[in-house]
């Protein structure tokens, strides 16, 4: 039953997602423009008149006007009663069943919502933060932009804007645009707002050096993810590497250097006339093992319980089994038909991919290379309802 659910989730996501997301890489979309935001909104408008609200918009005022809830929608407008004289400021929909601009719609993932517009940074290279997709700077007459608003490699939000002063006829500049709000990955909400709205010129520089700032930063970037596990590189070196921090060669002063002062420091001897030094720091726990004098050490383990930092290829506590599954290389073995799946390589070489699957929704992915002096370093990645609740790397030989 598991190797069936999770074929079915993988081929479904396949089917429907890898054709967006090669349209994202190839994009040729438009950028947004202000008429296509107000003629979609007018149609919501033309449905809104001939509908009956489901609420009281006269005793429902909001900073964008009278908000109007329909089954389809919900509206703002600057008059308590619809008419085609009505100026309406914001539409927002969340109904699977309804469309937003350019025929995006609720659910469809980051890569269609990317692949619907243009775009100019397919990496999403930008801080921890923000991302921008494009900034085209017509001034004075004009800025065009969109950006990413993201949880390192969860995106919260794609923003699509448009400032215009032809429009406005002088009168300043228009801040129109469209939100996606994006959960786990899908689209939850889409906005399109400011369709009644003017800033200043002052404004839109403010928002060009922002769009700058983030563009010259370019510290961040989202991790490569497939569905096609065979073009994703095998874990490897470079993935130790990974919030400041060096797995490989990491020493105590240097994990106290980028994590601050341990919050625990507890020694232990171990049976082979040595030391374990276990430090614990506000987001994760690191290991040392020493000799008998206390010197030298060697890190063993760290391990992560909490989503304050991102392990190898910026994976967190929280993150769902898909979204980490697509992150490494899969694909290359066999399914043993109950539990355990070989998704590239072999534990005796040490250097693999292994998968493995409770009947209760639990999971766990692990990952093995060997470095160049010899020693294999295994990525334990363990899930809980296929949610990832355990980050492990550590040292196993």
């Amino acid at each position: 039953m598991m190797k069936k659910m999770k074929s079915l989730l993988l081929m479904l996501l396949a089917a429907v997602l890898v054709p967006c997301m090669a349209a994202a890489e190839e994009n040729e979309a438009d950028t947004l423009l202000l008429q296509e935001l107000t003629e979609w909104a007018t149609r919501y408008q033309a449905r809104a008149i001939a509908s009956t609200p489901l609420n009281d918009p006269a005793n429902s005022i909001t900073d964008e006007g009278y908000e109007f809830i329909y089954d389809f929608a919900t509206i703002y407008a600057d008059t308590p009663v619809m008419s085609e004289d009505t100026a309406i400021s914001a539409v927002v929909i969340t109904s699977p069943e309804e469309e937003g601009p350019r025929g995006t719609c609720i659910d469809d993932t980051t890569a269609v919502i990317l692949s619907a517009f243009y775009h100019e940074n397919d990496g999403l290279r930008g801080t921890r933060d923000f991302a921008v997709l494009y900034s085209i700077d017509l001034l004075p007459d004009s800025l065009q932009w969109a950006q990413v608003q993201r949880n390192g490699q969860r995106v919260e939000t794609i923003q699509y804007a448009v400032h215009d002063q032809m429009t406005t006829g002088g009168d300043g500049y228009t801040d129109a645009g469209v939100i996606y709000t994006m959960q786990d990955g899908t689209v939850s909400a889409i906005r399109v707002y400011g369709l009644n709205s003017r800033i200043t010129q002052r404004q839109v520089y403010d928002v060009l050096t922002a769009l700058r700032d983030v563009a010259i930063a370019d510290s961040y970037a989202q991790v490569p993810f497939s569905y096609d596990g065979a073009s994703l590189a095998k874990f490897g070196g470079e993935d130790l590497q990974f919030s400041g921090l060096d797995f490989a060669s990491m020493t105590p002063e240097e994990a106290v250097g980028v994590l601050g002062n341990p919050i625990d420091d507890l020694w232990l001897e171990d049976s082979g006339n040595g030391h374990i030094r276990t430090m614990t720091f506000a987001d994760c726990e690191i290991t040392f093992l020493y000799n008998a004098d206390k010197t030298n050490p060697r890190v063993y383990m760290l391990m992560l319980t909490t989503d304050g930092m991102e392990g190898p290829r910026a994976v967190r506590v929280g993150d769902t089994f898909p979204e980490v599954f697509n992150r490494f290389r899969n694909g290359e073995g066999e399914f043993d038909g109950v539990s355990r799946e070989e998704l590239y390589g072999s534990e005796a070489s040490g250097e693999f991919g292994v998968a493995e699957y409770g009947s209760d929704a639990s999971a766990t992915l692990r990952y093995g290379l060997v470095l160049e002096d010899g020693s294999h370093v295994v990525l334990n990645l363990r899930f809980t309802t296929m949610v990832l609740d355990e980050i492990m790397l550590y040292m196993a030989e």
